[in-house]
């Protein structure tokens, strides 16, 4: 018997921001997920400050109404487990080593390194400087397609 096992992945900013507005591939992965549940999303809590940040400016950009939005996003937040940056600071040290300046994703690659898992992320610059870390939404979409 083959025990089912989730792949746990970590969730970056940036492709929840592009589910958001580009309703492409990252918000595929979200809904494919959504059906087959194949992945567990985990995301640093800093996750929401940085979305608070910038929800407006794409609620205007992609011009739906508010509640619309909001279930959007609610429907891409309730995927994600949140964890508080006290159960992996041990590994920002690290994080900040690998990364060099592209400091701004510390708290990604240290919660990647805690578990031991990738991160689901389409910041070109992030896969460059940790390639065996990063999966873009292809890959991701590639991954809980394939069958074992």
């Amino acid at each position: 018997w083959k025990i089912l096992t989730k792949m746990l992945i970590v969730v970056d900013v940036n492709v929840v921001l592009s589910a958001l507005l580009s309703k492409g591939n990252s918000l595929n992965v979200f809904v494919l997920n959504y059906i087959l549940n194949k992945v567990e999303f985990i995301a640093p809590e800093f996750l929401t400050l940085e979305l608070e940040k910038h929800k407006e400016e794409i609620r205007k950009r992609i011009k739906i109404p508010e509640n619309e939005f909001e279930e959007d996003i609610d429907f891409i937040l309730s995927q994600i487990t949140f964890i508080p940056k006290s159960e992996f600071k041990e590994f920002i040290p690290k994080a900040i080593e690998m990364l060099k300046n592209h400091e701004k994703d510390k708290q990604y690659l240290a919660l990647a390194l805690k578990f031991n898992c990738n991160i689901f992320s389409g910041d070109k610059i992030l896969k460059q400087l940790a390639p065996d870390k990063v999966l873009n939404p292809k890959e991701i979409l590639n991954k809980i397609y394939s069958v074992d």
